[in-house]
């Protein structure tokens, strides 16, 4: 079976759909096949936050730093274009430390986010643009644009399978368990928790942004979400019971937070690249990978897709 293909795509996250989105695109005519298992291998994009943060890089400080300054640009046109579903633009609100409690964190609190403060809810904040997503509403609108034109989509996976085809890995975490190769960072798995409840109201999306914590009110599907903050909003909490110690830090600032009652747990795994830098390129003759994109996979998995599509 294999060998008729011309590419093979293994993976069903963020990463492989937009690999399948690009590729139907710029190779129209060629067989495609997209092979997962996510019974076995449940993709790290399900079980997260979702929130991209716009405007926090500058170009020409750090490998990973050039990388996500070009996704974000990327993305911010790719989210705007007509029909696509389960993105929707929003603000994040900063609040700073305590600068009587903290002066030189608030210094750099104000290096990071600058310096034009507004009010959120009562409370002195520094606002930004940023992207939430509703991971399987924009997964399965990915979906929807290649579903159509690849060849199969076999669902089981154990080993790599024996081609002439092009292989393109989108595994993340788990990646080393059928495939290892010096060239391609093995990185290492992350685990995370955040909380969600579909009880709060607000008038319109937001994320309030703390220290490490984000807590995110998607409007579009009333959910509340509370996990770390990242680059992307992902959680790096590692038990509920922290996640509920951390929910304290908000409690302050948003009483009706005390009111919520239980939350749904969720729990995931995420792929962290050498020094958090994700993987994109070929490994060897015929072998392609894109993975350790850690907690940027909503805009580096998308941008380094289409370089990668771009390498074929």
């Amino acid at each position: 079976m294999t060998k008729d293909f011309d590419y093979i795509v293994i993976g069903d996250g963020v990463a492989a759909r937009s690999i399948l989105y690009f590729l139907t695109r710029k190779h129209p005519d060629s067989r495609i096949c997209q092979l997962f298992d996510n019974d076995a291998f449940p993709p790290c994009s399900i079980n997260t936050t979702s929130v991209v943060s716009m405007g926090l890089f500058a170009e020409g400080l750090s490998k990973l730093g050039d990388i996500l300054f070009h996704a974000h640009e990327f993305i911010d046109t790719f989210f705007k274009q007509e029909g696509i579903q389960g993105v929707h633009p929003a603000t994040q609100y900063y609040l700073p430390p305590d600068i009587k409690e903290d002066p030189l964190k608030f210094k750099q609190f104000e290096a990071r986010y600058g310096t034009n403060f507004e009010n959120f809810k009562g409370l002195q904040t520094v606002a930004k643009d940023a992207y939430l997503i509703n991971p399987q509403v924009f997964l399965g609108w990915l979906k929807a644009q290649y579903e159509d034109k690849i060849i199969s989509r076999v669902q089981r996976v154990t080993e790599l399978p024996k081609t002439n085809a092009k292989l393109i890995l989108a595994t993340s975490a788990y990646t080393s368990l059928f495939y290892k190769n010096k060239n391609l960072p093995e990185g290492k798995p992350v685990k995370g928790t955040f909380f969600s409840w579909n009880n709060f109201k607000a008038d319109k999306s937001f994320v309030l942004s703390r220290g490490h914590y984000n807590l995110v009110y998607r409007k579009e599907d009333e959910l509340l979400l509370f996990g770390a903050n990242s680059i992307e909003g992902l959680c790096q909490l590692h038990s509920p019971k922290e996640v509920y110690e951390k929910l304290t830090v908000f409690e302050g600032d948003l009483p009706e937070l005390k009111q919520l009652g239980s939350p749904q747990i969720h729990t995931g795994i995420r792929h962290k690249g050498k020094r958090r830098t994700p993987f994109c390129g070929e490994v060897e003759e015929g072998v392609y990978a894109l993975t350790g994109l850690y907690k940027n996979g909503w805009s580096a998995g998308i941008s380094l897709a289409k370089e990668l599509v771009d390498m074929l």
